[in-house]
């Protein structure tokens, strides 16, 4: 995915999957759940998942009827699903061919044994509610790039350097989980932010950077 300094991008914490009720319910039995092979790494972050887009898949998976929760891991590669109680084999069967629709292939023998393993540990898992902080850990790793990138070219006081990656990362934060969707965008917001931070010329280099893209070039991180 490709911007500049005048076009929006387009698009933490862990949580455990039982914490919140880990005194008033049993983990749900294995036959409760299913899980999924999923494409959502983030092209920006491959070390972790795309929270942007897996939001709108979790949520819609958490309409569809049986469905309890949706997860998915950290890597963006599996998605979880608690079925609820009452939940019946056609229901079930439904949701995995719409998921096929998205790449979503349900997991089987061995691969799914130790999916199941995996998320019944309850350590790097986030639920539909949860993802945008993936979004913002994402939206932190590119401004720090881009920085890097403005840095290779010029010097940048520490607090300066410092302060224009937070504004960026939340710049970018807000695109990520769709605060700014809907709204009058600034199209020069990314360069307003900043203007506080960067003379003419290296704003310049501020603009060359991000029009390289979010993702990372040979030999950077």
């Amino acid at each position: 995915m490709k911007t500049h300094i005048t076009v929006a991008l387009a698009g933490g914490l862990l949580s455990s999957p039982f914490a919140s009720a880990a005194q008033n319910a049993a983990v749900p039995a294995a036959d409760r759940i299913s899980v999924f092979k999923a494409p959502l790494v983030c092209p920006a972050a491959p070390q972790i998942g795309c929270g942007s887009a897996s939001k709108p898949i979790l949520l819609d998976l958490e309409k569809q009827p049986g469905v309890a929760e949706a997860w998915l891991n950290r890597a963006g590669t599996i998605i979880a699903v608690l079925w609820k109680p009452d939940s019946n084999v056609e229901a079930q069967s439904h949701v995995a061919a719409e998921l096929k629709e998205d790449r979503v292939t349900e997991l089987e023998g061995d691969s799914r044994d130790q999916a199941v393993k995996d998320f019944l540990s309850g350590k790097g898992w986030y639920h539909a509610a949860e993802v945008d902080r993936l979004s913002e850990e994402e939206a932190g790793i590119i401004a720090a790039r881009w920085i890097r990138r403005v840095q290779a070219k010029a010097a940048l006081a520490k607090d300066k350097a410092a302060g224009l990656e937070r504004a960026i990362s939340e710049s970018l934060r807000k695109d990520l989980t769709g605060e700014t969707a809907g709204q009058d965008q600034n199209p020069n917001r990314l360069e307003n932010v900043s203007r506080k931070y960067l003379d003419q010329e290296q704003l310049k280099l501020l603009s060359d950077a991000i029009n390289k893209g979010v993702r990372a070039l040979p030999n950077e991180r």
